[in-house]
């Protein structure tokens, strides 16, 4: 083609699929061959959910025909799987072009182009293989969630000139004023080249809401292979905050005379995150922040292979519960982290470590600095990620693992300098002077004391953690009720998330609390259920999405204002009395509003007055009460979730 930049091919259609249980699939070629029995199947996809293969833990094969122009001659051809679970390998017309083994929850990328038929169709095929594995990330069957097969995610071939950018690294500071304390921006960036450049000029470009606010051009000296974009300075800089997600655009164009090579386009925002003594600040302003965490791949109908609405629902479902901190336990996709850059969720994103190895070794070690070099260099650039996690629920009372995540949080710090990195631990309520979440920036605790930990006192276990860790903040990973290996059903569920709460609410070392889990979830290790029903009954919401009591309980608790009183009509006038949270959630709610409206139709809208946490509010909304009809008061967040609504006599 006459190559002008970068063309992306969605390949969600056209796939053909074929498990291979007899393992024939190399022996007789089906690579070259092509699939001798397939069924059509789009992508994202696994076979774990398909009858008949639900328990199936093996290979599977996909192939994909896609014809490649002459005028495509003389480009650079890449195919980006954002994941394959698990160990992948990749033909392109029988010629074997690149593999991925080890882990399935992180994006790669393939280049294609020495094996491009022109003026012909191509044969892509894949092979992807989910058998339990001793020398994979996770381990063996030690992990709480479902481990389907296939190409879980979208799939994406990338067509350029022969001079591309590989890989952009973006690193946004944020810098205060001595005098107003406004902030500013600063930014660099570091780009790598699929191989180095014959002379050329990279124009670049940053974007806010869709306006250039800085243009530059700059020439890369011939067999550039990297390079570093530099003494970047915006002001004033609009922060990326969860109730306020301002975000940004790089856009780097690299031309060869007049001809453009590659055009890349990276979404971006500024924002601090720091510790200060036992406090989380975010953008200079001290917070305590509720959330929830929710595992993804439990539908049945979809799994793992979750498409961008499914997403997206269980997102909104997060955020409407007044949730804005997250973690998974898993590498996610880039649609989720794009749907939380815009919405506004804290995420720490982790390396699969869950309880295996026990004491993790030195092959260990190698392959979590793997995941987590491909986690960092594909996600640095998301601002939801507010921290990378380094396990989860090891010995963490060992001197072997607490050796462990100090040298791995310093190898992360080297590849990312301005995330926090923690370790998640199940076992600080021993010894909490001795555990592994000591390495981390914060102290974290999977608490399930009165279920999975047993009958201890928790008022002297956390008076003995505070002791031992006095200038640490304490995030809560996780706390609530898992069934049917405990009973109580979601009663009991509202009851330990109301009651643990307001324990951790007394302390003021603890900044934030996620509660487990959002959802019911689909796992390998499931108690309830079979095949690909089979589950933990652990959420606030059913594996079909469906609300249960608890997740009004759940949004309640995590609300930042509350109506200190009941709404009263006062004439043509409704009075409200506001308070804005002091304890857990507190942070200061700005730019909110708030609707008065009926089946009618909305009668009235006001912006609430910014409030710091502690502060009262009394507002009188102009609106005429109606006898006839309910009504209905509702408070939202500046980006239009609503944090509650009261029905009003």
């Amino acid at each position: 083609m006459s190559n002008r930049g970068r063309h992306v091919v969605s390949m969600d259609e056209g796939w053909l699929f074929q498990p291979d249980a007899a393992n024939l699939g190399e022996e007789e070629e089906w690579q070259a061959a092509g699939l001798p029995s397939p069924m059509k199947v789009t992508v994202p996809h696994t076979w774990n959910v398909q009858e008949g293969l639900e328990e199936y833990r093996g290979a599977g094969w996909y192939e994909y025909t896609l014809y490649i122009p002459e005028n495509w001659c003389g480009s650079r051809i890449r195919i980006h799987f954002d994941a394959v679970y698990r160990d992948t390998v990749i033909w392109i017309n029988g010629h074997q072009a690149g593999s991925h083994f080890n882990s399935g929850y992180t994006a790669f990328e393939i280049d294609l182009t020495a094996n491009i038929r022109y003026g012909a169709e191509n044969r892509i095929t894949v092979k992807a293989d989910n058998s339990p594995s001793d020398v994979a990330l996770p381990k063996g069957t030690s992990f709480d969630w479902a481990d389907d097969g296939g190409i879980i995610r979208p799939v994406k071939l990338i067509v350029t000139g022969q001079t591309a950018i590989k890989h952009i690294k973006v690193s946004p500071e944020v810098q205060f004023g001595q005098v107003d304390n406004r902030a500013a921006g600063k930014l660099s960036a570091d780009v790598i080249l699929c191989e180095p450049s014959a002379a050329a000029t990279v124009e670049i470009a940053i974007f806010k809401d869709d306006q250039r606010i800085w243009h530059d051009v700059r020439s890369l000296p011939p067999e550039t292979l990297t390079w570093q974009l530099t003494d970047v300075h915006l002001y004033p800089a609009d922060l990326w905050y969860f109730d306020h997600p301002h975000l940004y655009q790089l856009q780097l164009t690299l031309r060869e005379g007049e001809r453009i090579e590659d055009h890349v386009a990276v979404t971006f925002g500024f924002r601090e995150i720091l510790v200060k003594g036992h406090e989380l600040w975010l953008n200079r302003e001290p917070v305590r922040l509720m959330g929830v965490e929710w595992m993804p791949g439990s539908s049945p109908v979809s799994g793992m292979a979750e498409k961008q609405d499914e997403l997206t629902a269980m997102l909104v479902r997060l955020k409407e519960a007044n949730c804005v901190i997250t973690r998974f336990h898993w590498q996610q996709g880039s649609e989720l982290l794009n749907w939380c850059d815009r919405n506004g969720i804290l995420v720490q994103e982790e390396i699969p470590h869950w309880q295996q190895p026990d004491e993790p070794d030195q092959r260990t070690f190698a392959l979590a600095l793997s995941q987590a070099k491909e986690m960092i260099t594909d996600h640095s650039h998301h601002p939801c990620i507010f921290a990378w996690g380094m396990g989860n629920e090891l010995n963490g009372q060992s001197e072997t693992t607490r050796q462990y995540m100090k040298l791995l949080k310093q190898e992360i710090q080297e590849l990312d300098s301005q995330r926090l990195i923690n370790y998640v631990s199940n076992t600080i309520h021993f010894k909490p002077g001795n555990d592994a979440t000591g390495a981390g920036d914060l102290l974290m605790w999977n608490d399930y004391i009165g279920t999975w930990h047993g009958d201890l006192d928790e008022h002297e276990v956390i008076r003995q953690i505070i002791a031992d860790h006095p200038d640490k903040p304490v995030v809560v990973a996780e706390y609530g009720l898992c069934e049917p290996a405990f009973d109580g059903g979601d009663a009991r569920r509202t009851e330990i998330l109301l009651q643990k709460t307001e324990i951790y609410r007394q302390h003021p070392q603890f900044a934030a609390l996620i509660f487990f889990s959002l959802n019911d979830y689909r796992t390998q290790m499931g108690e309830d259920g079979e095949g690909k029903w089979k589950q933990r009954i652990h959420g606030s919401l059913d594996i079909y999405n469906g609300v249960k009591p608890s997740y009004a309980a759940l949004r309640e608790i995590s609300s930042p204002l509350l109506l200190a009183e009941e709404p009263v009509w006062c004439e043509d006038a409704l009075k409200v009395i506001l308070k804005c949270r002091n304890d857990i959630p507190s942070y200061a709610a700005k730019g909110y509003y708030l609707t008065v409206s009926s089946a009618g139709g909305e009668l009235a809208r006001q912006v609430i007055p910014d409030m710091q946490p502690g502060e009262c509010l009394t507002m009188n909304i102009t609106a005429t009460a109606n006898s006839v009809q309910k009504q209905v008061l509702t408070i939202y967040r500046p980006n239009g979730f609503s944090v509650l609504a009261q029905e009003m006599d």
